[in-house]
Parts: structure tokens; C-alpha cells; sequence
């Protein structure tokens, strides 16, 4: 009986762990101009310039062990207090466990000349409203906030929308592209803020050489490069589907554009998110291109993208990625997520009943099976009594 139940037991395991996939059990649909951060094990996706989706709070397991692109597990989380889009976040307090929101709307989503902050403590899941001193600026859109070493929040110098902050392990931030007056900013002009000694500067970087943009993604690899992915292009021959590293541990800095290879890349993308999980970078929703442009702003991308900045491939798991470790007998992940990866064109009915139809065969197998084996056990111990009976033992 022992073989036969550990095969029941590893069909099972695989039933459970696939059916719980998808966590609370819904796909958020796409959105853009989003705001996100990474506290721990879970990436945190607030607001949309989509009027339905400007109070959400939703967040991602990003745990690397599990993070597959085809079977995303979402959950959601308490809603925003107000409407919120074209806002920024950045992570802080004590415990570096809550989340700050800047806003430029009031609650009743009008333009307000005051900065409307927000704070959500992702242990106990609430909002609040934190207590500001000093000399609050004016409110501000389509501006990207980041922490500096001592987790204050630094705003960029020169008038522009659109563009990246990126903060270096030596205390540099830097701000690439965006748009400034009436044109898109030269993505080898880099200003740089010293948050060591409160100073500004500018770097020219060589290297490749990039189309200006604006509304595109920027995060810090392991390795010191900051990495870039799509963003509206000021030349239309350039569809977007640009990836680059900028090198921060040369002088100067040095940009290369990356070919895209893998199983998994993203289509051109504009308004989305971008965040660094260990060695993978995530993309997240976006407007997708068409017609050479992005001005369809229903053509959102709901799906995400992995991409292992080791290596620059696209892949669609953490646990399939060329530098990960592939052990002979697959787990019941690796299981699980063959499974998956070939369910793409499925409906959601479909995802929903297969699992269900799964566990009603396998119970009939396994009855069947175990109905088998009792059978033969007692015809073995009517055939060892017949022969001791009969005298022939």
C-alpha cells in the first residue's frame, strides 16, 4: 500500500497546489500610469489613470521560488482613501514596511495646489494621513519620488515630466529622460543629485545610442546597471521594444541596447511599471502600441514580464531561467507550471473546470485502483488458504 499511496498523495498535492494558484482568484485588468513598490515578498500596484481602477490596491507574490509570469498570484488589499493617478510612491518608516503616496488630486479627484500624501502600513493593511511639518511644496504630476540613504524623498531639479529616478548604491540618483518645455530630453545628458553632500551635477554617458523618451521604466540590476524598457519615443521609427543598460560602475557611464531574446518578451509598452526582485527585473501593465503610436489608450497590457538581468533573457519563471539550477526529478512546481504554460489561449471557465474535472478522474482512478489492489490482496490470501488446506504448502 505504500507506493500506491504516495502516488495518490503527490496527484493530490499537485490538484492543491494547482487549483490554490491565482491566490484570491482573479486577473486585475490593465491599467497604466500606475504607481508601485516592493515591501518584502509582495509588489504593491496603486491607481490608474483608468477612472474604475483609481482606488486600487492590489499586489503581486513575487516570491522568486514561485514567480511564474503565465499564473500570476494577485491579491488584493485595502483600497486607496481617495482617487489616485499620475502619483508616486516610495517605501519608509522604521521598519521600511510602509508606503507613502504623493498625489496631485484632492479626494473629490480635482487638481489641488497642495501635495495630498498617503500612507498605508502593509502590516496591518491601513491608510492614513501622516502628520507633514515644514514648508509643503506645491502639488505635482507625472514626477518620480525615490528614498535617499537616509529615507528622505528628493525631487528633481530642472522642469520635467515624465522621466526616471533611479537611486545608485553609492547615493547618486539619477534622472533619465523625460520631457522638458516643448521636446523629449537626450538620454546621454544625465543629471545626478548627490544625496551624500547635497549636490548637484551632470553626467554625459557614451556608448549606444539611445532615441530620446519619456513614460518609459528604469531600475538598478545587482550588478550597478540600470536597466530600461519601452517609453514614448520622440522618433515614431522607433517602436519602443528598446531595452538598455546604463553602466554605473564605468566613467563615464555607458549605455548598450540589448537584443531582446526569450520566451517570454513584452510587446512595446508605455505608461507601465518596472521593479527589481532579486536579479529580475518585473514589468507591469502599460499601454501597448498600435498604430505606431500609443494614443489608443485602451490597448492596455494586463500581464506581466521577467526578464534576468544576468543574462538579459525574457523568461517566463524564476525557476526556468537559464542561470537557475534545474534539478532531475521536476517538483510539484515545475509540475504545475508545465501545466500552466500551456493554458495560455484557455478561457477562464476553462482554467476553472479542468482542475475540477482533474479531481474527479483522479478520485475514480484512484478508487479504481485501490479497489484493484484490495481485490488482489484477497484473492493472494484465498490462494494461500486453498493451498493450505489442500496440503500442497
Amino acid at each position: 500500500m505504500g507506493p500506491f499511496k504516495n502516488y495518490i498523495f503527490l496527484w493530490l498535492t499537485i490538484i492543491l497546489v494547482w487549483t490554490s494558484a491565482g491566490s484570491d482568484g482573479f486577473k486585475p485588468p490593465g491599467r497604466f500610469r500606475e504607481s508601485s513598490a516592493l515591501v518584502g515578498n509582495r509588489l504593491y500596484f496603486f491607481g490608474s489613470q483608468n477612472t474604475a481602477q483609481q482606488r486600487d490596491n492590489i499586489y503581486l507574490d513575487v516570491t522568486l521560488s514561485t514567480l511564474n509570469a503565465t499564473i500570476p498570484s494577485w491579491f488584493m488589499s485595502n483600497s486607496i482613501p481617495a482617487n489616485f493617478l499620475l502619483a508616486s510612491s516610495w517605501v519608509g518608516g522604521p521598519n521600511k514596511n510602509t508606503i507613502y503616496l504623493l498625489n496631485h488630486l484632492n479626494t473629490s479627484n480635482g487638481d489641488s495646489n497642495n501635495t495630498v500624501v498617503y500612507s498605508f502600513d502593509t502590516v496591518t493593511t491601513t491608510w492614513s494621513t501622516p502628520n507633514i511639518s515644514g514648508q509643503i511644496p506645491l502639488s505635482r504630476q507625472q514626477f518620480q519620488a525615490v528614498n535617499d540613504t537616509n529615507g528622505s524623498n528628493v525631487n528633481a531639479p530642472t522642469p520635467r515630466i515624465d522621466f526616471t529616478a533611479t537611486l545608485l548604491n553609492n547615493g547618486l540618483i539619477l534622472y533619465i529622460g523625460g520631457v522638458a518645455g516643448v521636446g523629449t530630453i537626450y538620454m546621454s545628458e544625465i543629471p545626478t543629485y548627490n544625496t551624500n553632500n547635497n549636490s548637484w551635477n551632470t553626467m554625459f554617458a557614451t556608448g549606444d545610442t539611445l532615441n530620446s523618451r519619456s513614460c518609459h521604466t528604469a531600475v538598478l540590476s545587482p550588478d550597478g546597471h540600470v536597466i530600461i524598457y519601452g517609453g514614448v519615443i520622440s522618433d515614431s521609427t522607433d517602436q519602443s521594444q528598446v531595452l538598455a543598460s546604463l553602466d554605473t560602475t564605468v566613467n563615464p557611464y555607458k549605455w548598450s541596447i540589448k537584443p531582446i531574446i526569450g520566451s517570454n518578451s513584452p510587446p512595446s509598452l508605455s505608461y507601465h511599471s518596472s521593479d527589481i526582485v532579486g536579479a529580475f527585473m518585473i514589468l507591469a501593465f502599460g499601454v501597448m502600441m498600435a498604430d505606431n503610436s500609443f494614443n489608443n489608450l485602451n490597448n492596455l497590457n494586463s500581464k506581466i514580464y521577467l526578464l534576468d538581468t544576468r543574462n538579459y533573457t525574457w523568461v517566463t519563471s524564476t525557476s526556468t531561467s537559464p542561470n537557475s539550477p534545474h534539478p532531475q526529478n521536476p517538483t510539484v512546481t515545475q509540475i504545475q507550471t508545465v501545466i500552466a504554460s500551456n493554458s495560455d489561449s484557455l478561457s477562464t471557465g476553462a482554467i476553472v473546470t479542468i482542475p475540477l474535472v482533474l479531481i474527479a478522474v483522479l478520485a475514480i482512478a484512484g478508487f479504481i485502483g485501490y479497489w484493484f489492489y484490495k481485490k488482489k490482496k484477497q484473492n493472494d490470501i484465498i490462494r494461500i488458504a486453498g493451498s493450505k488446506f489442500d496440503g500442497s504448502m
